[in-house]
């Protein structure tokens, strides 16, 4: 398999890795009750018990909700995030766990926290998850919706953009590595 297919397999690894944990550590916080009114607006709104402009209103409040009461989990994920793409490529040298299994590293000279830092705000979620966090408790309902579902998307784009660009430009670098100037070469 060329570089390209282990580094996006990496990629998956380290992110159902980040996910396998969130889940763990979900099923041991107590429930929130936001979660249950979403759940009860939503088949209120598919037995068309509400109108679509009702379950708006209503998601939109209880989604910030969600968030503000996840924040713990939230802190977790951000801990993992920095973990996993920050602070164990640090340590090993350029590599995280899904890297370490494909046999590839991150490499530049000279190579410093900061661009792992880098690395990780651009293409990881962290850069997402910090300002996430941050509107969360700056902003209203009605904003926190529009700017995290516009946050959410942007990262889905660069996430999307950055998989096209090391499987078909013809330097196989993503936007992470041209950022950083970092590459992925066998380790």
């Amino acid at each position: 398999m060329n570089i390209a297919g282990r580094r996006m397999l990496a990629y998956i690894i380290d992110m159902v890795l980040i996910f396998f944990i969130v889940s763990l550590v979900k099923l041991a916080l107590p429930v929130n009750q936001y979660e249950i009114e979403m759940n009860n607006l939503n088949e209120n709104y598919l037995e068309q018990k509400i109108e679509i402009d009702e379950y708006f209103d209503e998601a939109i409040i209880i989604t910030h909700n969600i968030d503000k009461n996840n924040l713990a989990l939230n802190l977790i994920n951000t801990f993992l995030i920095i973990l996993c793409f920050v602070i164990i490529p640090f340590i090993t040298k350029g590599q995280t766990i899904g890297q370490k299994i494909f046999k590839i590293k991150i490499v530049k000279n000279d190579i410093k926290l900061e661009d792992y830092v880098g690395r990780a705000v651009v293409i990881n979620g962290l850069g997402y998850m910090l300002l996430m966090l941050i509107i969360l408790y700056l902003t209203d309902d009605n904003v926190y919706f529009v700017l995290i579902n516009l946050l959410g998307f942007f990262q889905i784009l660069v996430v999307i953009i950055n998989a096209f660009m090391v499987l078909y430009s013809k330097n196989k670098l993503g936007i992470a590595d041209k950022f950083t100037s970092t590459k992925i070469k066998n380790a």
